[in-house]
């Protein structure tokens, strides 16, 4: 855990009370815990698909799900984890289902990485909307979708949030720029941020605008997810939403990582050792 030296300013009767009632000796450690936990309470929610079944990825996923996966030393949700972390994320719902075990027994309730780790866990798969939809209860006020097999780098979270808030809508879809978009749908956008249409995989490989699996979600999201039965964001909860003008992009344009495929997964754990993936 990386740590950093900091001073903070206490009003005269806070210190005088804190003084009296704490030991010396467990004052500093008294206060590191109580930060931390506002911290937990007062951080914005954020959900991780972690139920795919991970069939691009097989066979190497009908023994652990893909999220849990290594890169480098760690698997590859928990890369997601602590990056969120070190922007002021501390409340995490993974979502799981396939195997989900695995990560309710490695992450437990979050503890040994500073962060509070929820679990919802799908009986049956429920998609990437049904799954957030399965959630609904563990989940108020703005909050963060992403989904488990990504990676990247430099993503300003709180930027992204306060571009959501000024737009208004109910999503915004994160939108990674990549040279050959031809295994992803390419998202198309107005010069508002609006997204306007989504287009079926180029032919050839070709660059362009693509889905990077990271939303910026109001609670009223809720409303466009049928209960108890599999829904896409790609397939039906985004057209709609797009279709309403209720759907904004924000645009990534440093590192990103798509691990659907061996090949993806090859590149990452390569770019990792590389420095590349930070």
């Amino acid at each position: 855990m990386q740590k950093h030296r900091t001073s903070i300013e206490f009003p005269a009767e806070l210190w005088e009370e804190l003084t009296r009632r704490i030991p010396p000796r467990k004052r500093t450690a008294f206060i590191v815990d109580a930060i931390r936990e506002k911290l937990i309470r007062e951080s914005m929610r954020c959900i991780i698909l972690c139920g795919g079944p991970g069939v691009g990825m097989g066979p190497l996923t009908t023994s652990i799900p893909k999220p849990m996966m290594p890169i480098g030393y760690k698997p590859i949700v928990e890369h997601l984890i602590l990056k969120l972390k070190k922007q002021g994320i501390y409340n995490f719902i993974l979502a799981v289902s396939h195997l989900g075990e695995h990560l309710i027994r490695y992450f437990g309730d979050g503890s040994s990485l500073g962060v509070k780790i929820d679990y919802s866990v799908e009986k049956v798969q429920l998609g990437t909307a049904g799954a957030v939809k399965n959630a609904e209860k563990k989940l108020n006020g703005t909050f963060l979708v992403v989904y488990g097999d990504i990676l990247f780098n430099e993503l300003d979270i709180q930027d992204l949030i306060e571009y959501h808030k000024k737009k208004g809508g109910v999503a915004t879809m994160v939108l990674a720029k990549v040279q050959d978009a031809s295994r992803f749908g390419l998202v198309s956008i107005d010069e508002a941020g609006r997204v306007i249409a989504f287009r079926e995989k180029p032919r050839h490989p070709a660059p362009g605008l693509v889905n990077a699996g990271i939303y910026a979600c109001e609670p009223s999201i809720f409303d466009y997810i049928p209960q108890k039965r599999p829904v896409s964001f790609e397939e039906h909860v985004f057209p709609d939403l797009a279709d309403k003008g209720k759907l904004y992009a924000y645009i990534y344009e440093d590192y990103w990582v798509d691990i659907g495929a061996p090949e993806d997964y090859e590149r990452a754990c390569r770019d990792f050792f590389r420095g590349i993936l930070r």
